[in-house]
């Protein structure tokens, strides 16, 4: 019954959307200079006399055509633009009694102050290597954030999790004019300025601060997104408030409350954030909690709140402090199926979590960029963070061969840790011959500390020995890392093309664990170490590079040596002494306008950490035990990448492809032994080799005669590796195709509507359990409707369902999701607001999954929060 109403449902929302295709027109022309010449790539916008917003938009290619389609019946504001000519308004009905054909549109030269007056609703501006989107041109819903701005504006993806892409590709810094928000966190801005305060959207590839003030390009690239403010935004205060109340579920009434407000001024950046609700909507920082949109697993009350400050004297000088934190209370039920490997077969294990935890992290950024003159200028950033959290834990599993219960274990814990931190990065650049030779200085200290108290007592039945153990226990550990590093750089310009560099970093790394461990009120001295690391390395690296206006090229030449002393209750476990040749390689052509091709391979070392080198055994699951491994190596690393982008302003279209490759020699892995009641002892090892090959391919294009806009997204991976499970190599091989399609339609005014399709498929195999191979998959249909009426009101749903297959796992599962939401502003400049949404109207959403691992597949299950419905309540306050 509920795939026939989902069925009629997704037949519904096709036919709607497919009601404003009828009874629609389409105008073309071309657009020429003076002279008679084509213009290419001007704009030609059809806008709504009432409000001047864009209706329809086109750019003329490189014969200066231009052809608008679908256009409803009405009178509109026709506008031609170019840079450096006077813009055309003209007074337009549709259909016209011109026709189809408009012909040719003369556009004459323009003084700069007319342009500059004029312009504020040209849709786009391509200006070298930055693209201009204006924010007017753009309609979104009322109380919209910078988020749903995006979305509307072509180029720019916005995934569910609130990763952004850009032309193509991943944006890594997302800027409040030209200056880092909560020093840099991208989801921080869009998911809470209001996109009403936004004048224009620039996409840029930004340099380093460091490369901009040395004049020397040293390859890094973020692929950048400035929200440029209105002039109302830099007069005063703005923001919003918002509170709500909801529907009951499991004893509880539902709420949320919120508000932000912000302060922006050509020196002056400040910002205030807070929230409080028990709706699985989380603050700013947390564990687990790091990308907004991800699964979100139990019942969740959360306060959050932030505060950002920053000061610009002048046009170089800035100096900033953030702070983000909340407070979050997890009541979580979890049920874990997993199959384990055996060499000759394999077993189940089946395990109920419950947990009752409250985890409070605290984050201060902080920043000073100071440029003492042309020839001295030092960047110093860094963060303060400290966390404590309290859990309660109830862990029941049960181990089956062959449907016999083998072994189970009853877990009650009580955990309590805290953790502190600090970081600082100085960075100083000293200009000692103009730009021709600089000498730049990077020195780090980062020291963190972490303590914890587990208490928990097991009760372990071993079924073939008929055996009952039940032992309370307790385990306290303070861990300690400290690091210092000291770089220093010569940087010579050979010419006007060539940099030469040479570097030296030296440092040290020294790691502490101090762990007591007991049996009731008895210390057990065998299981309680006092063990430390102490690495030192020296780090050279001498690097060649050449750049121009499109390309960048850099050879890089390097070595690491390093000592590395481990040290078990005063004793030294043997000193290592280890050599590396790094080599780097970059290669960077932007070969057109929006197109541009990299390429690079890299090598790096990674030294194995402090609980996988302590050879003492814990203890705390009585089931699967873990014992360090002092004789680990580093693992090193080899990754190579290609990647093509394209982004064609004329037809709105973007392609972006990247191939990696990786290979890692001593990979540190998992040796597994099993023993016949099936306990575990886990040990870590380094197996002989890992490899990795992906790919990740993203395509949008709109089909202006169907009105609608495709994008498509294939990810391909593939790994294989080496586990070992009792005394033999299991290689595991994965490959895994993601394949996912959306529809929407351009013309958004009214009706704003996304449907699409994904499917997943993952191959596993392994060695010593062919019986286990497998092949599992899950597919996902979505669709996203906004309709509004007029600018008061808006209906909005969005719908999924993700199927699971039962291959290999004990059954098939089908998730469906589905929300709702009535949004109606009123009031003078429409600042209050009345919202009504429904969150998993069906009542049926879990957070569910199936994965895999080297030894295993698993089927997990976690509570969340289920159906509710809100009322809310939201002001803004101040001009947009």
């Amino acid at each position: 019954m509920c795939s026939k109403l989902w069925f009629l449902f997704i037949v519904v929302i096709l036919l709607g959307s497919a009601i404003p295709c009828f009874a629609q027109h389409k105008i073309k022309g071309r657009i020429i200079d003076e002279n008679g010449e084509p213009l290419p790539y001007s704009h030609v916008v059809l806008l709504n006399p009432a409000d001047s917003t864009l209706q329809y938009y086109d750019i003329a290619d490189k014969k200066g055509l231009y052809e608008l389609t679908r256009i409803k019946s009405g009178n509109y504001l026709m506008q031609f633009s170019f840079v450096t000519k006077k813009l055309i308004y003209e007074e337009v009905t549709i259909p016209s009694d011109l026709g189809e054909d408009f012909g040719d549109k003369m556009m004459e030269p323009a003084l700069l102050d007319e342009y500059v007056v004029t312009a504020e609703y040209v849709p786009i501006k391509i200006e070298q290597d930055t693209v201009t989107f204006n924010a007017k041109a753009f309609k979104t819903q009322e109380g919209a954030v910078v988020e749903d701005l995006l979305k509307e504006i072509p180029g720019i993806e916005v995934d569910k999790a609130g990763n952004l892409k850009a032309l193509g590709e991943d944006v890594t810094k997302v800027l409040v004019d030209g200056k880092e928000f909560f020093s840099g966190d991208q989801k921080v801005a869009i998911k809470n300025l209001p996109a009403d305060a936004i004048d224009k959207v620039q996409v840029f590839d930004k340099k380093t601060e460091e490369a901009e003030f040395m004049g020397i390009d040293d390859g890094i690239q973020d692929r950048t997104i400035n929200l440029l403010l209105n002039e109302d935004s830099k007069k005063g205060y703005f923001g919003n408030q918002d509170i709500g109340g909801g529907t009951e579920t499991n004893d509880s009434y539902h709420y949320k409350t919120g508000g932000n407000l912000y302060r922006f001024s050509s020196t002056i950046q400040t910002a205030l954030l807070g929230m409080y609700n028990n709706i699985n909507e989380f603050g700013f920082t947390g564990k687990d909690h790091a990308q907004f949109g991800s699964q979100v697993n139990g019942l969740n009350t959360s306060a959050a709140g932030g505060i950002n400050l920053s000061y610009n004297t002048v046009k170089y000088n800035r100096y900033y402090i953030s702070y983000l934190g909340n407070s979050t209370k997890t009541d979580r039920v979890q049920t874990t199926s997993t199959e384990n490997f055996l060499a000759n077969g394999s077993y189940y294990q089946d395990s109920e979590m419950v947990k009752d935890e409250r985890y409070t992290p605290h984050n201060i950024r902080y920043g000073i960029h100071h440029r003492f003159n042309k020839n001295h200028n030092v960047i110093i950033r860094g963060n303060f963070n400290a966390a404590s959290n309290n859990a309660v834990t109830q862990l029941l599993t049960d181990s089956r061969l062959n449907d016999n219960l083998v072994n189970s274990l009853d877990n009650q814990s009580n955990n309590k840790s805290d953790q502190i931190g600090f970081m600082a990065l100085v960075n100083d650049i000293l200009k000692l011959n103009g730009d021709k030779t600089q000498l730049k200085t990077n020195i780090a200290l980062i020291y963190n500390k972490n303590s914890s108290e587990l208490d928990w007592t097991d009760k372990t039945t071993l079924y073939q020995a008929n055996k009952i153990t039940i032992k309370n226990q307790y385990q306290d550990n303070n861990t300690e890392n400290r690091t210092l590093s000291f770089s220093p750089t010569l940087v010579q310009k050979i010419n006007k093309f060539w940099t030469i560099n040479a570097n030296l970093n030296i440092g040290s790394n020294n790691r502490e664990l101090f762990r007591r461990y007991g049996i009731s009120n008895t210390l057990t001295h065998s299981l309680s170490p006092d063990f430390n690391t102490n690495e030192s390395f020296v780090h050279p690296t001498i690097s060649v590079q050449r750049a121009t206006a499109k390309r960048f090229m850099l050879f890089s030449f390097a070595a690491r040596w390093i000592k590395f002393d481990k040290v078990l209750n005063n004793s030294s476990l043997g000193e290592s002494n280890y050599f590396y040749f790094l080599p780097r390689f970059n290669y960077r052509n932007n070969y057109r306008t929006g197109r541009r091709i990299n390429a690079g391979y890299s090598t790096s070392v990674g030294l194995p950490g402090l609980s996988q080198l302590l050879p003492v055994t814990n203890t705390v699951n009585q089931l699967s035990f873990y014992q360090g491994n002092s004789t680990l190596k580093p693992e090193y690393r080899h990754n190579a990448n290609v990647q093509w982008s394209i982004f064609d302003a004329f037809s709105f279209t973007s392609f972006f492809t990247r191939l990696t490759a990786g290979y890692t020699k001593d990979k540190i892995s998992m040796s597994q032994t099993v023993n016949e009641d099936l306990t575990k002892i886990n040990r870590p090892v380094n197996v002989e080799y890992n490899y990795y090959l992906s790919s990740n391919n993203t395509f949008s294009t709109p089909i202006r005669t169907l009105g609608i806009t495709v994008d498509a997204r294939l990810n391909e991976f593939w790994s294989k590796g080496i586990s070992v499970v009792n005394s033999e190599d299991n290689i595991q091989t994965v490959f895994s195709h993601s394949l996912d399609v959306s529809l929407a339609n351009r013309r958004q005014d009214k009706l704003d509507v996304r449907i699409g399709g994904a499917v997943t498929v993952t191959d596993a195999k392994y060695s010593i359990a062919k019986a286990m191979n497998n092949v599992y998959y899950n597919t996902t249909y979505y669709t996203d409707i906004y309709y509004t009426p007029n600018d008061h009101l808006t209906f909005g749903t969005e719908a999924n369902i993700v199927n699971y297959n039962a291959e290999s796992f004990k059954e098939s599962v089908s998730v469906p999701l589905i929300n709702a939401s009535i949004r109606y502003f009123f009031g003078k400049g429409k600042k209050a607001g009345i919202i009504l949404e429904g969150y998993d109207l069906l009542n049926k959403f879990t957070n569910f999954r199936q994965t895999n691992g080297p030894n295993f597949i698993m089927q997990q299950e976690n509570n969340t929060i289920g159906r509710f419905v809100m009322l809310r309540f939201m002001l803004r306050m101040g001009k947009f």
